[in-house]
């Protein structure tokens, strides 16, 4: 499938969200450290860096040798990150939020109590559910409409997010597009 064709496929979803504003000076300097090896900003919280790769690798590997053990694998790394999830608690989900939102592998749309400007950055945390798989990735508003007192829709393209976890975005749209196909079914057959 096409790049383009993956950030146009989109689903309505709540998801688990930390916003964190950014300078553009401070987004620029974290690519720089990137490029030169000295930072790397989406480092998962729950695991030593490099175990995820390895780990994908290792997954990657297994699975075109015995897709059903590497489907178990799988699920039982995921429970593993709950318990994690679970024991670090309140510090690891500081600052998250439940929220809809309308989601693709290019960015995502949301309700936020605050107004940004267009062309602002932010530091963006993704909790997909029910998985529990979280993403770090960086966005620039593109769009806000439809304000009100309180609230106002907000767009985010995505600038920086690695392969990696776009793929993961993509199997969790897919997924959660194949649900909601089934669930509509069953409700016109009701």
């Amino acid at each position: 499938m096409s790049e383009e064709k993956r950030h146009h496929i989109r689903i309505y979803d709540h998801i688990l969200l930390r916003l964190k504003p950014l300078k553009r000076e401070e987004f620029e300097k974290k690519l720089e450290n990137f490029r030169e090896g000295k930072e790397k900003p989406w480092i998962d919280p729950i695991r030593p860096p490099g175990e995820v790769v390895k780990f994908e690798s290792y997954l990657k590997r297994l699975r075109e040798k015995d897709r059903e053990l590497a489907g178990i694998m799988q699920i039982l790394n995921q429970k593993l990150d709950r318990i994690l999830i679970h024991l670090l608690g309140d510090d690891f989900l500081k600052g998250f939020q439940e929220v809809e939102a309308n989601l693709s592998a290019g960015g995502l749309r949301v309700r936020l109590e605050e107004e940004p400007a267009v062309g602002d950055l932010y530091e963006i945390d993704l909790g997909l559910l029910p998985e529990w798989l979280f993403l770090k990735t960086f966005g620039e508003v593109v769009r806000v409409e439809n304000c009100t007192d309180s609230e106002c829709d907000v767009a985010f393209k995505f600038i920086w997010i690695t392969e990696a976890d776009q793929d993961k975005l993509v199997q969790h749209v897919f997924r959660q597009q194949v649900l909601q196909l089934q669930a509509s079914r069953r409700v016109k057959k009701a």
